[in-house]
């Protein structure tokens, strides 16, 4: 339908004219409709991301194409600094793991979670000619995570699992590429990471895991954007999922897209992909009780302050 209207560019003497006239007379006649059209064409979404994780698997699967708004990618190292993007407002949504939600709702982000999935890529690390094996040996030891990171929720974990908890340990507070530093230079003892740092440090430096654990990534949108594009912002959401289901039939492709958004390595780039899975899942009882279950955790261990309802955090929940 677009095709066929004419359009006239600087011609008075066609204007000047009967047809002219009562041409320009519909065009302004249709200004609420081409300005309704134009609002839709014109959305965009300032979507964060952590090292490639969203964009690459979007991209590589072509789950966007026919998308009716605009994406603007912005790359961050952890979920620390896009959660906090997202609370001033830099930001409409990204990705981010249960803990670090937790700690940014309990400081103030308002946001809610539109879409799950669960993988097993969180683990505690150690350098390979380490005398560690267990949990229970890192009694005295010096841990790096980043503080209210998926990394320090499965420091906390399994700290509690073995009978031990903060109060044992000496927990020093890196970012996760500080952490992995730290730890080839003998300053830490051990690591709490998640991917693609465990298998960029196991492929690099030679590490090894002794505990792991499975978490709970949300694609979360602030409430501010919710209320401005939610269509949009749930379109995306299902057409992540949708480049999830992709990527997990499709592993060499998505893996050299990761590489390539990245700069990783292939082969860190495609154990990342083995271990990580980003297997998605609805928003169910059993996600809310899960992510109950990390609120308590942290409210116990002194990093929020005050109680949350699970129910809060999710733009539906059961």
């Amino acid at each position: 339908m677009l095709g066929s209207i004419p359009i006239f560019t600087n011609r008075t003497d066609t204007l000047r004219s009967g047809w002219g006239r009562r041409w320009l007379m519909l065009s302004l006649c249709a200004l609420p409709w081409w300005a309704a059209l134009s609002a839709q064409a014109a959305t965009t979404l300032e979507i964060g991301d952590q090292k490639g994780n969203a964009q690459a698997i979007l991209e590589a699967s072509g789950a966007l194409q026919g998308a009716d708004y605009q994406v603007n990618w912005h790359e961050f190292a952890s979920a620390a600094p896009l959660l906090e993007a997202l609370r001033v407002g830099s930001l409409d949504a990204g990705s981010v793991g249960d803990a670090p939600l937790t700690f940014a709702i309990a400081a103030g982000l308002e946001a809610k979670a539109l879409s799950a999935y669960h993988s097993d890529g969180l683990s505690i690390i150690v350098p390979g000619d380490a005398a560690l094996h267990s949990v229970g040996d890192l009694a005295g030891k010096r841990i790096g995570v980043a503080r209210g990171s998926i990394g320090h929720l499965i420091v906390l974990d399994q700290l509690g699992k073995a009978g031990l908890s903060a109060h044992d340990v000496s927990l020093i507070y890196l970012t996760p590429a500080e952490a992995s530093l730290a730890l080839s230079r003998g300053d830490v003892d051990a690591v709490g990471t998640w991917e693609p740092y465990v298998s960029f440090s196991a492929k690099q430096q030679g590490t090894r895991e002794i505990a792991t654990l499975r978490s709970r990534t949300y694609f979360v949108a602030s409430d501010s954007a919710l209320a401005e594009k939610r269509a949009a912002l749930d379109d995306f959401a299902e057409r992540l999922a949708q480049a999830r289901e992709w990527g997990r039939e499709h592993r060499q492709a998505y893996a050299e897209a990761f590489a390539k958004v990245t700069g990783l390595p292939l082969d860190v780039a495609a154990a990342t992909i083995e271990r990580n899975d980003n297997t998605p899942e609805p928003i169910s009882a059993e996600v809310v009780a899960r992510q109950q279950n990390v609120i308590d955790l942290y409210q116990q261990a002194g990093l929020i302050p005050t109680h949350l309802d699970a129910h809060d955090f999710f733009a539906e929940s059961p």
